[in-house]
């Protein structure tokens, strides 16, 4: 059984060392030995946490062994993406601008996860300060898709390392960040589970920002029932009741807008494939118009977006004063915010606001909206080094689609459905703005619909 600890969930791992099966220190170990195995390039962990990790994973095994655990996941180790602060632990997330940063304390999310006596592995690798989806860094460089045979694409960002750690197994499940997309991208191109929570559920309190407004703190994770249970611990709120999760009697609306025009048409066609499941198992599904979403690119389009705005704030200055410190393409994307009008900007944050009523009104009477979590599979890494527009022309694709649940407020899951030419494609499912708990429940019954697309 030792050797098959890394296929077990979050959660399935808990309930063997609450069983006694699993000691905390042993099942530490196995996962460090896996990631010094299979990451010896430091190309998903940038650096582990592993005098810290077993310190905790002892005390987790006295704990189990008085029958004294802090939650259901006491002893389960987990990584972090290296935008949260670890105290006493270099924190660079992602760039070269802040190689060598030591931050005093730990992220609030990493402080509540350690309260419930989850272990901190190390902190995975990621594109400058969050800003692709991508997930490619020039400087760490990247981790390749896992479901690559041929051409090495990349595996989605920014939580590229986190949802590698989930799917090669060197982790029970990994803490991302969603500011466009960045949970939820990896997620789908790695063929995981992500979930993108409401802004302001999860303390962004140490955690390196590229836009406040926007960020968001997030799990990676095998299946739902591990998103439900470590969300719950970093927000400090219920977890969802999945017991007897049904989609019967359940609306989902499949947005028309924007998605017809930006999904490719394979990937259409395994999306409609997998709602046929989600409506075999009960669910309703009606395919409808969403006007706020075009209204919503067309206003970014006009104004920008925050995060290039508030990015630009953040960041824009180091950037000129330490020019080689970050990602070109990047850097430049922050800087071309200089030129951006005031009044403009301040239409685009009104408009925002006025939105997301739109959106609730348009949505009404529907259970969930579904579509495409990437319209596009990921693309070769290689070309996006040698030609700048494909490059970005790349990250707009990416995020062409999540971008719309953050710049709305709303909370959204990404779930495996299936494969397109042998790459994986997720399936997105939107809720209104603290709807976790409905969305986690409907997301479980949805995942247990599409198991057999997914075998």
């Amino acid at each position: 059984m030792t050797n098959e600890w890394h296929t077990l969930t979050a959660l399935e791992l808990g309930h063997q060392i609450d069983q006694g099966h699993i000691d905390p220190v042993d099942l530490t170990q196995y996962f460090l030995r896996r990631i010094k195995e299979m990451d010896p390039e430091k190309l998903i962990f940038v650096r582990l946490t592993e005098e810290r990790a077993l310190s905790e994973a002892r005390a987790a095994s006295l704990r189990a062994q008085n029958k004294q655990r802090r939650s259901a996941l006491d002893g389960v180790p987990i990584s972090w993406k290296d935008l949260f602060d670890t105290a006493g632990i270099v924190t660079e997330a992602g760039a070269k601008i802040l190689e060598g940063r030591v931050p005093s304390d730990d992220a609030e999310c990493l402080k509540r996860a350690t309260r419930a006596g989850l272990i901190c592995l190390g902190k995975t690798n990621m594109p400058d300060v969050a800003f692709s989806g991508l997930g490619n860094n020039a400087w760490t460089g990247t981790g390749a898709n896992p479901y690559d045979d041929q051409v090495k694409r990349v595996p989605g960002g920014s939580s590229s390392g986190a949802a590698l750690s989930v799917h090669h197994g060197l982790a029970a499940a990994a803490i991302g960040s969603d500011t466009a997309g960045s949970v939820r991208i990896p997620s789908a191109w790695c063929g995981i589970t992500g979930l993108k929570t409401t802004h302001g559920l999860i303390s962004l309190e140490g955690s390196v920002p590229l836009s406040p407004s926007q960020d968001t703190v997030g799990p990676l994770t095998k299946d739902i029932a591990d998103a439900n249970a470590i969300s719950a611990i970093l927000s400090g709120t219920p977890p969802a009741d999945l017991k007897g999760a049904t989609l019967k009697g359940t609306r989902i609306l499949r947005a028309t807008t924007v998605f017809d025009d930006l999904v490719e048409p394979e990937i259409h066609k395994q999306i409609k494939a997998g709602l046929k499941l989600l409506e075999e198992a009960g669910a309703e599904i009606i395919e409808k118009e969403i006007p706020v979403f075009q209204d919503v690119l067309d206003i970014c389009a006009k104004h920008g977006t925050p995060a290039n705005i508030e990015g630009n704030v953040l960041w824009a200055d180091k950037i000129r004063e330490n020019p080689d410190g970050m990602f070109a393409p990047i850097a430049r994307r922050f800087l071309s915010a200089d030129d951006f009008k005031a009044t403009g900007i301040v239409s685009l944050y009104m408009a925002l606001d006025g939105f997301q009523a739109d959106y609730l009104e348009q949505t009404a009477g529907f259970d969930l909206v579904a579509g495409a979590t990437v319209p596009a599979p990921p693309p070769a890494l290689a070309p996006l080094y040698e030609d700048e527009a494909l490059y970005l022309k790349a990250a707009m694709m990416s995020i062409s689609l999540t971008r719309l649940a953050n710049l709305l407020g709303l909370c959204a899951t990404s779930l495996p459905t299936g494969l397109v030419d042998g790459l994986p494609v997720g399936m997105m499912l939107m809720a209104p703005p603290f709807e976790e708990r409905k969305l986690l429940r409907l997301s479980k019954a949805a995942e247990m619909a599409l198991k057999p697309i997914n075998a």
